[in-house]
């Protein structure tokens, strides 16, 4: 910045105020002092005579930032230079000095201050020198900010991050980061350790050496569990899997792991976690399942998704299991009936609770009793990780029968059988009510006295009295232990009561009957909704059969056509006739449409699918599946159809699939159309912004070689010069005029849907632009040697391709080392069919390590440079990509 703009004000008398009435002359006279003093003028701001070393003026807000008052200190650098840390006073001089010597190099450093009160503040120096005329640096202007703060929060963050690296490191346990979008992958020497290898025999390292290690059968395993944390579906990330150990065997591995960041769209970014070996735990746990096999109680082994893990005969023998295969099934599929209390005591047990009973009623889905005493406690992984639960369970049935017998008689049990929830009674032989509990009194209507003045005869429905007398019979006989049966009593108001009745004869120690024990549950709500349920389903079958534009096609379980309403007649060209009972919707379907479907599911429910299961393996599972298919008619045109599968159950059992199918043929040419429109917009608007680079770019650089050939041109040249000036302006003002033309062709070119590509000569095209920016090249002393062969020619838009090449010879000057004598060399060879153009200099130089694969990007810079904007690179590959070229460094 130079000082020509203003009068310099000296008072060697009073170096604060000439200073300071200094600033305020050059902040009127140009703005972006003042401009900078607002960005940057935090914690005060400074004003340096370098001519007078010892003149400087600081503001108030610097003085009292390190405890000074500003009316009481000596406006000089002696007195700063007197508080500040020596060796930091050193590299602050250093780096003044190299600023001074070169504009490019900033002054910016952070220094150590003594405050008053005696601690260190460390401040931010910011400068800029100001020139007079002669390119001299004669004032320093800067700006402090406190970072005392921040500096601490670092220091603290470091000693946060080894604490947080030792802790893991005293863990013994292997981590791992994984960078999803670059592949980046980085594991500790422990993670090497675990299969057997040091870090640095692995080296590199990348997702494919872990999955190359993991077993066969485990690959689905990991990434089942990896795509479910990715998703979002589940919180962590976690597996148990085999690896290959170096010495050949395979060792057991528990990953975790977490992501860490995620894109503006939801994407995972990096995902870290642990590794740790469990070998000798998952070898626990194997004898833990032979114990649990071969025990002589019933015991089973769960996982904390309560799936069976083991277990012991006398457990299939104690709930009639024998037979049946459990392992890898839910406690829940095995057992449907088990009610919500139960699975409340078994979610206790898994948040480690150990839970215990001598007594409870476990009623079957058949309806009979099991009394049994159970205890439950978890298993733990490792200290603290809970794996799952064990059940230890005591069949009491038969002791529980014979208690029953002796408790009839006694105090306790009339009171649990007046207290129960549902209807209770002891009915005599002859069908009188001996004992009532009060629940069954609200059921009939009756009082306890009413009831024992009548049978159970007399209040039975007359339709139902003769089952009722059938299975009574069987009892008394010793056909059957008990009954259950569904029937209709009549309550005293007159109005039909729906019961569920559960009946069992008691007898004496001959084996003598003594009286019945009946259970009665009021179902008539259930009754009632059930009717209305066949009401719907009435209704539904009407609309069934009345939809002509949407197809229904139910079937069985194995996929045969049960029914095909006149909505798929009219859509299939099939009659109901011709499927129903002899084809199933295979018929109608692309046999390739469904094998891609079945892979899909068998990779995302872990079993092989196909067949009819590919369209009901979600309604299957209790999830209706709504997609796109394509529906082949009796004539076999096609069409695309929404279809939607879903169960049909009867009393919770699967009996059939429905499938509902709409014709979307009309809603799929739209978005076609839609899809179409939008591809032609982001064509245009590729073109758009290559045509606005081209106009920016090569425009500027015609404009800065004129400015160049103008600062050559000297009034006092000798004629031969002045000839070589105007030669050069010719020559320039031709390349522009060239390049105005192009800038037409560009224009006409994006109105169209090809690029016209024709032969152009590259060399030609090299020397031209070459000559173009002569004067910037001879001014920044850059030497441009063009070695293409005259013979070369290339495909490619005349546009595209001076740009292309303008682009690559003003970077090549923009960022050449002022430490050397720069060159931009051009070269080409033929490989497999393409030219391919070399350009090589000598300049500054990106890090490719760090930076290859943001070279081309969109604002991607690397140098500092006034002019860089980080779009050049990145237009100039989609123009030779538009020309059907690539682009590499």
């Amino acid at each position: 910045m130079r000082t020509g703009a203003f009068k310099l004000i000296q008072d060697s008398n009073n170096p604060e105020n000439y200073l300071q009435n200094e600033l305020y002359e050059l902040v009127k006279n140009d703005s972006s002092i003042f401009d900078f003093v607002q960005e940057t003028s935090l914690d005060g701001i400074w004003f340096w005579d370098l001519e007078n070393p010892d003149n400087e003026w600081m503001s108030p807000k610097f003085w009292n930032t390190l405890g000074y008052d500003y009316d009481e200190i000596p406006h000089r650098a002696s007195f700063w230079q007197s508080i500040i840390d020596q060796e930091d006073l050193k590299d602050s001089q250093e780096i003044l000095k190299r600023h001074i010597n070169d504009p490019s190099q900033p002054y910016d450093h952070t220094v150590r201050y003594k405050h008053k009160l005696g601690h260190t503040v460390y401040i931010r120096c910011r400068g800029f020198a100001i020139r007079d005329d002669n390119d001299k640096a004669t004032r320093m202007l800067g700006a402090h900010i406190d970072v005392t703060k921040l500096r601490k929060t670092k220091e603290l963050l470091k000693k946060q991050n080894e604490r947080y690296k030792q802790l893991i490191e005293g863990t013994n346990l292997g981590t791992w980061e994984w960078n999803i979008l670059t592949g980046e992958t980085i594991f500790n020497e422990r993670w090497a350790e675990t299969i057997g290898y040091s870090l640095i025999e692995i080296t590199p390292v990348s997702i494919e050496t872990w999955m190359q290690s993991l077993h066969y059968d485990d690959v689905r395993i990991f990434n089942a569990a990896l795509i479910e944390h990715v998703e979002g579906k589940k919180e962590f990330f976690e597996c148990e899997v085999r690896m290959k150990h170096k010495n050949g065997s395979w060792v057991w591995v528990l990953n975790k792991g977490k992501v860490i960041t995620r894109s503006s769209s939801g994407d995972a970014e990096i995902i870290i976690g642990t590794h740790e070996e469990i070998t000798k735990r998952k070898e626990q746990e194997e004898l833990q399942k032979v114990f649990i096999e071969h025990a002589p109680s019933a015991i089973a082994m769960l996982n904390k998704d309560m799936r069976y893990i083991a277990h012991s005969k006398k457990w299939l023998s104690d709930y009639n299991l024998k037979g049946t295969s459990l392992i890898g099934k839910s406690h829940y599929e095995v057992f449907p009936e088990i009610s919500g209390e139960w699975k409340q005591l078994h979610q206790r047990c898994l948040s480690g609770e150990v839970l215990t009973s001598d007594n409870d009623c476990f009623v079957r889905a058949d309806g009979s009793r099991q009394w049994i005493s159970w205890e439950i406690h978890p298993w733990y992984r490792s200290p603290g990780q809970i794996g799952g639960m064990i059940m230890l369970t005591t069949d009491r049935t038969k002791e529980k029968e014979a208690e029953l017998k002796t408790r009839l008689s006694e105090k306790k049990f009339k009171e649990s059988f007046t207290n129960a929830a549902m209807g209770m009674a002891i009915v005599g032989l002859d069908g009188a009510w001996i004992e009532v509990n009060d629940s069954l009194c609200n059921i009939l209507g009756y009082n306890e006295v009413e009831l024992r003045t009548r049978t159970f005869q007399n209040l039975t429905h007359h339709e139902d009295i003769q089952a009722d007398l059938k299975a009574i019979n069987n009892l008394l006989e010793g056909k059957i232990s008990f009954y259950h049966v569904e029937k209709r009593y009549m309550h005293k108001t007159g109005r039909i009561v729906y019961a569920f009745v559960s009946v069992s004869l008691i007898r004496d120690e001959e084996d003598k009957p003594l009286y019945f024990v009946t259970h009665i549950k009021d179902i008539t709500q259930r009754v009632t909704a059930k009717r209305e349920l066949e009401s719907t389903v009435q209704k539904l079958a009407g609309i069934f059969d009345a939809s002509s534009e949407v197809s229904i096609i139910a079937t069985d379980t194995d996929g045969v056509v049960t029914d095909f309403n006149k909505g798929a007649e009219n859509l299939l060209g099939y009659t109901k006739d011709e499927l129903i009972g002899k084809e199933t919707p295979a018929l109608i379907h692309d046999k390739d449409e469904v094998n891609r479907r079945g892979d899909e599911l068998s990779e995302e429910l872990d079993e092989y699918i196909e067949g009819f299961d590919v369209f009901v393996a979600m309604a299957k599972r209790g999830q209706p599946e709504t997609r796109e298919w394509t529906y082949i008619k009796k004539d076999g045109t096609r069409f695309p159809v929404q279809l939607t599968f879903t169960a049909i159950k009867e009393d919770g059992v699967i009996v059939g699939y429905l499938g509902v199918a709409t014709n979307i043929s009309e809603i799929k040419n739209i978005q076609n159309e839609i899809n179409q429109l939008l591809e032609v917009t982001k064509n245009q608007n590729t073109r758009l912004k290559n045509f606005a680079h081209i106009v920016s770019h090569n425009l500027r650089s015609h404009a800065v070689n004129f400015s160049m050939l103008m600062d050559l041109y000297n009034i006092d040249d000798t004629k031969e010069q002045l000839q070589e000036h105007y030669k050069q302006l010719m020559s320039a003002a031709y390349n522009l005029k060239e390049t105005v033309d192009y800038l037409s062709e560009v224009v006409i070119i994006n109105t169209s849907e090809e690029h016209e590509m024709v032969s152009l000569p590259l060399k030609k095209y090299i020397d031209k632009n070459a000559e173009g920016i002569s004067g910037i090249a001879k001014k920044a002393n850059v030497r441009i040697e063009n070695l293409v062969s005259p013979e070369v020619n290339v495909m490619g838009v005349a546009a595209y391709l001076d740009s292309v090449i303008l682009n690559f010879l003003t970077n090549g000057i923009r960022y050449r080392s002022e430490e050397r004598d720069s060159f931009i060399r051009l070269s080409s060879y033929q490989e497999k069919g393409f030219t391919v153009l070399t350009i090589e200099d000598n300049g500054l130089g990106i890090d490719l390590k760090k930076h290859r694969s943001k070279i081309f990007g969109m604002y991607k810079t690397f140098h500092r440079h006034e002019d860089s904007r980080g779009l050049g690179l990145f237009m100039t590959k989609n123009q030779i990509e538009a020309m059907n070229g690539k682009v590499d460094v």
